[in-house]
């Protein structure tokens, strides 16, 4: 499946540049943590850093496969990632040190999403802004995770590959479109269009509140309600008024991060056009040396949205409640996430898949990049280039099999009785 696709070597130096020397850090002692390679110690977190208690399911998942960990530890991940290539970044007048890629910050297989919008990789949590191959290197370790969970890892070299093409390709042509996955077309097949049955499903997992939470979360949405009627003129009165509130409780990576949903009226009085808004608080992300993220601003997650999703979901906004600030967004009525098992049914398939996230990435990253001077960035990307995919299909072989060996000793680890 391996090309010899010219603009490969623009993909390569924007997602790795040269990745090829890795630093150490000292394996642990703990739960048999000293049994770890060091890379391995680097990525392993305890189960006793972690409440659980409250939602046993994420555990589960956790546990249950290496890509579902793999999930969980994108800020340990990214912060290896940042450590071993720290050397990588350009620090030149027109290097990603001075003018940072957008990035997706926790791109991975499972973060595709089939939509009534469209299709790509969504959930913009850990945007921020930095070089290219925090990206680059984590989906291409979520390929070879999703290829391991199918037995395809002796396709895996190919499907990074045609990551790498995909990410190329529109560099070299901003007006490319990818084609369509197969994943995609099977998935809208199955969509169906019942409003009263989403909205069901909706009210089923909200949360109830308390009289005081739910009392002091409307004051809250005040302020962004009048926003977003002011932003979104032609909207009825009434249409951001909330209907319903309740907690939300979902995710591998955000399961542990406050969520809210928020149903509003609509342009209606009717039930069946009413809309749900999520509120999810703006994690920090301290502890990434490479990338540009200040803890409590939306925006930095509202712009990854904005610059890097092929369609952004609509009434972006933020809401400030209790004491720390939250980012919006509105659900569509179908929905549905990749998983690393279940919905693809080869490996091409997971290859289309990887080709049209290159591309999405290939375009959010630079978009709005340098401003009045992005031509002379591109020219310097251009300039910098060479030929590197090998050592990217080797990083992220690495980084894979480190992840499956963390993986490895959390199970053992949570499986041990508490001291």
């Amino acid at each position: 499946m391996r090309t010899s696709h010219g603009g490969h070597r623009i993909a390569i130096a924007l997602l790795v540049l040269g990745a090829l020397a890795f630093g150490c850090g000292p394996a642990g002692e703990e739960a048999g943590e000293s049994r770890l390679s060091e890379g391995a110690a680097e990525l392993l977190v305890h189960p006793d850093s972690f409440d659980f208690a409250s939602n046993p399911r994420l555990l589960e998942r956790v546990r249950a496969t290496p890509h579902g960990y793999f999930r969980f530890i994108n800020i340990p991940f990214s912060r290896a990632v940042c450590q071993r290539l720290d050397h990588l970044i350009d620090t030149g007048p027109l290097g990603a040190d001075r003018f940072p890629f957008n990035l997706h910050g926790d791109a991975h297989v499972e973060q595709y999403a089939v939509t009534d919008l469209g299709r790509g990789l969504t959930d913009f949590d850990d945007s921020s802004e930095g070089p290219p191959w925090v990206d680059g290197m984590r989906f291409a370790v979520s390929i070879r995770l999703a290829a391991l969970a199918n037995g395809w890892e002796d396709q895996a070299d190919g499907i990074v590959s045609e990551f790498v093409r995909g990410y190329a390709d529109v560099v070299q042509d901003s007006t490319l479109s990818a084609p369509v996955p197969a994943v995609v077309e099977r998935y809208q097949a199955t969509f169906k269009h019942d409003s009263l049955a989403y909205l069901a499903w909706v009210d089923s997992i909200m949360q109830p509140l308390s009289e005081t939470e739910r009392r002091e979360l409307l004051l809250s949405l005040q302020p962004y309600s009048q926003l977003m009627r002011a932003t979104n003129t032609g909207l009825p009165e009434g249409f951001f008024q909330p209907v319903q509130v309740g907690a939300l409780q979902l995710g591998v990576g955000s399961a542990l991060d406050a969520k809210y949903l928020v149903r509003i009226a609509g342009p209606s009085v009717n039930p069946a056009d009413d809309v749900i808004i999520e509120m999810k608080r703006v994690r920090s992300l301290a502890g990434i040396p490479c990338i540009r993220a200040d803890d409590d601003d939306p925006f930095r997650v509202l712009h990854g949205g904005a610059r890097i999703a092929y369609r952004p979901f609509r009434f972006l906004g933020f809401v400030e409640h209790d004491g720390e600030m939250f980012w919006t967004h509105a659900w569509v009525a179908n929905y549905r996430e990749l998983e690393v098992t279940g919905s693809l049914e080869t490996a091409e398939e997971l290859s289309e898949v990887a080709y049209d996230v290159g591309v999405q990435l290939g375009l959010g990253h630079l978009r709005d990049v340098g401003g009045s001077f992005q031509q002379m960035v591109l020219v310097n990307v251009r300039e910098r280039l060479s030929e590197m995919e090998e050592e990217l299909l080797a990083v992220s072989a690495i980084l894979a099999d480190e992840v499956v060996e963390a993986w490895e000793a959390f199970v053992r680890a949570s499986a041990e009785p508490s001291t």
